[in-house]
């Protein structure tokens, strides 16, 4: 490795170019540590690159800004020309786009705002960079997390010189392809602007993370450049803002004087845009909504349960009633029925065949006892055998109710309650004994509970398929309505080329067609403005 050029001391080299090699270097004159740039062996016998490479000296050592690398000294080793300039920290912006750092939206403005006033101060002191790409922007970080720039490599810069005429022929391309302006592409004039259109590209990469032309090829890709527009970054990017939005497709125009005119102007619009966006970020934001969808099967739900319920309880406690009161009469027929038919053998003693009776009844019946009682109380005849001969003990309670001589009574067991019916046997008007019946309640609860459980059972399948039914209406109603508020979002932000374009022939068709014809007349109204701008 070579271990001087000139006076400076060679460290080690730390890049390599087509055209040059970049070293570290020790100035002992000063004692300083700085970047030593030197024209390749190669391209000094090219008179064009030497003139090139020495321009960059002479365009850059006539400016002194902290955002554009300073120079410090200029001058021949061995025949090759070479260039002493400040030593950079950081790292170039194509390597950090690369890597795994992704910058935010505030950082990429402070960059632009950089860019911006640097590229503005070379304007002004005649110096058009003409190959603004990430490359040739170098970043450091600090401790605090602030980003700080310098742009590099002025090799092709123009110098506003009336003595020397500099014009790029058309087909002699200066520059990196992707990076170049459209009238740089067909050989025409260059000014600041054109350095601006660079601008814009950087932008649209750093935001979108793609290229904005994606030609597979230079020639290609060159008329892309001055002939297409780029995917609009609100297409790419959802809620982008539509100050910056607008800030990137003026940088992006193809005509020149449809741009920013200086780079002030641009960093007055970054600094413009990034208040709006700060300001935008401090708004309250809009109290959360429930879905429309969800409102309405809530309260549909709530209405069919509450609906359905009290429906429920009715029906069941009119069932109750009715089945209780059928109990009751079948209590008392049977009661009747029992004692008319023992009359005869009570009157005649026959105390086997009233037996025989009560066993053959309770035989097919579900009933808690039955006992047949003759006129001294003893019981005759039970549905069990134990109790026969025994005397008869009857309720002390008031009876419940009395129906044709029936006395009726209602006791409470674990399992539930018993009806007791006591009925009178008559001979010739005369009483003779009694009927004592027992029926549980036990069978007609669980007819009863068997009944509220299908009805609960039907409550829920009918509440299901109308809160299903509820939502899905109110999703198809949702569904437009969202669509429409996404559009209108746009419009805020801005974006007046959004159109929807989903058909519906229905109103919320012919709310479609409203907005989009009301998008394209905004979006008329802007383009006239910008032309006028």
């Amino acid at each position: 490795m070579i271990e001087h050029i000139g006076r400076y001391r060679i460290i080690e080299e730390i890049g390599q170019g087509a055209t040059a090699i970049v070293y570290k270097a020790h100035d002992p004159k000063i004692d300083r540590t700085l970047a030593i740039k030197v024209l390749r062996k190669e391209k000094c016998i090219d008179a064009e690159y030497r003139r090139r490479f020495l321009r960059e000296s002479k365009a850059a050592g006539k400016l002194s800004h902290p955002n554009i690398v300073t120079i410090y000294d200029v001058g021949e080793y061995d025949d090759q020309p070479y260039i002493a300039m400040e030593l950079l920290p950081g790292s170039p912006l194509d390597e950090i786009m690369k890597s795994s750092k992704i910058f935010s939206r505030d950082e990429i403005i402070n960059i632009s705002i950089q860019l911006a006033t640097a590229l503005d101060y070379a304007h002004k002191n005649g110096i058009v960079h003409r190959d603004i790409k990430p490359s040739n922007i170098v970043c450091s970080f600090s401790d605090n997390g602030s980003t700080q720039l310098k742009i590099t490599d002025f090799g092709i810069a123009h110098i506003e010189d009336t003595s020397v005429t500099q014009q790029t022929q058309a087909g002699d391309v200066l520059g990196t392809p992707l990076y170049m302006s459209p009238e740089q592409v067909l050989g025409q004039k260059i000014d600041g602007r054109s350095d601006l259109f660079s601008v814009g590209v950087i932008l649209y990469q750093l935001y979108t993370g793609r290229k904005p032309f994606t030609g597979s090829t230079v020639a290609t890709l060159l008329f892309q450049i001055a002939t297409e527009d780029p995917v609009p970054i609100n297409r790419i990017i959802d809620n982008f803002p539509a100050s910056l939005r607008k800030i990137i497709d003026k940088l992006l125009m193809k005509q020149p004087d449809k741009r920013f005119k200086t780079g002030h102007e641009l960093v007055i619009a970054l600094k413009e845009a990034a208040d709006e966006i700060a300001g935008n970020k401090h708004r309250k934001k809009p109290p959360r909504l429930m879905p429309l969808r969800v409102k309405w099967t809530i309260i549909m739900a709530s209405v069919i349960v509450l609906t359905m319920t009290i429906s429920l309880l009715v029906i069941y406690n009119k069932q109750q009633r009715t089945m209780a009161d059928q109990l009751l009469e079948f209590g008392v027929s049977l009661a009747k029925f029992i004692a008319a038919d023992a009359a005869e053998p009570i009157l005649s003693e026959d105390w086997i065949s009233i037996e025989l009776d009560v066993q053959e009844i309770s035989e097919g019946q579900n009933f808690v006892f039955l006992g047949i009682i003759d006129h001294q109380g003893i019981i005759r005849g039970h549905s069990q055998k134990e109790n026969i001969g025994k005397t008869q003990q009857f309720p002390n309670q008031t009876p419940v109710m009395t129906v044709s001589d029936t006395n009726i009574y209602r006791e409470k067991v674990s399992n539930g309650e018993i009806f007791s019916f006591t009925t009178p046997i008559l001979f010739q008007n005369k009483n003779i004994g009694r009927v004592y019946l027992g029926l549980s309640r036990e069978a007609l609860t669980e007819v009863n509970t068997m009944t509220l459980y299908m009805m609960l059972g039907i409550l829920f399948t009918i509440s299901a398929i109308v809160i299903l039914i509820t939502y899905l209406l109110a999703k198809t109603l949702s569904t437009p309505v969202k669509t429409l508020r996404e559009a209108m979002d746009e419009i805020n932000n801005g974006n007046f080329d959004y159109r929807i374009a989903k058909k519906r022939r229905d109103e919320f068709g012919q709310l479609y067609s409203s907005y989009n014809a009301m998008a394209e007349s905004l979006q008329n109204q802007e383009e006239t403005i910008i032309k006028k701008d």
